[in-house]
């Protein structure tokens, strides 16, 4: 896995092996960026189910001003914060060991807004109902924000979710990206 673009263009991530981590192939990521390329700069970003990070790493690399990326595993939360540290990213990065529910309530508490709000949970849990919910609750999209759900063909995800409006969606294969703003 690599950077697309930006400041660490080309430059390598580590993934741990196996399949427990599903990485977002190269493919969506360019397209999920194409997409959101306008509200890159200077946003704040918060990747939950992160992963080996690679979506908030590209998104600071493109010219996100602040990055939060929230992990449960630990192997994976290793090779994240490895990459954070790797591409020179520590001051503009934090990674946390949590669960995505309980780090979107104590964000909450903490008075956070994101700009943009990235999601990839695994997909047999359908959980990103579950998850918009817990954002709204807790209140940390920042107003004129927007949240992706990266999720498979079979979670069918509503027009109004907790508040929140579909406004796009985006099939790859068996992947879609569904796009929600306030």
């Amino acid at each position: 896995m690599r950077i697309i673009a930006g400041e660490a263009r080309n430059r390598k991530i580590k993934t741990r092996k196996g399949f427990d981590t599903r990485p977002t192939l190269e493919s969506v990521k360019e397209s999920l960026f194409s997409i959101i390329a306008p509200y890159l700069e200077e946003c704040v970003f918060l990747d939950l189910f992160s992963g080996s990070g690679s979506i908030a790493l590209e998104a600071i690399s493109r010219g996100a001003k602040r990055a939060i990326m929230i992990e449960k595993d630990s192997e994976a939360l290793r090779y994240i914060i490895e990459n954070i540290d790797s591409l020179g990213f520590a001051d503009k990065c934090r990674a946390y060991k949590n669960d995505a529910a309980r780090a979107i309530e104590i964000l909450g508490r903490k008075n956070e807004k994101f700009d943009i709000i990235f999601m990839d949970p695994p997909y047999q849990d359908e959980v990103c109902k579950k998850i918009l919910k817990e954002i709204q609750k807790a209140d940390i999209l920042a107003e004129n924000g927007l949240i992706i759900c990266e999720h498979h063909l079979y979670e069918n995800l509503e027009n109004e979710i907790a508040g929140f409006r579909k406004t796009d969606e985006r099939k790859y294969n068996k992947k879609i990206l569904t796009f929600y703003t306030k």
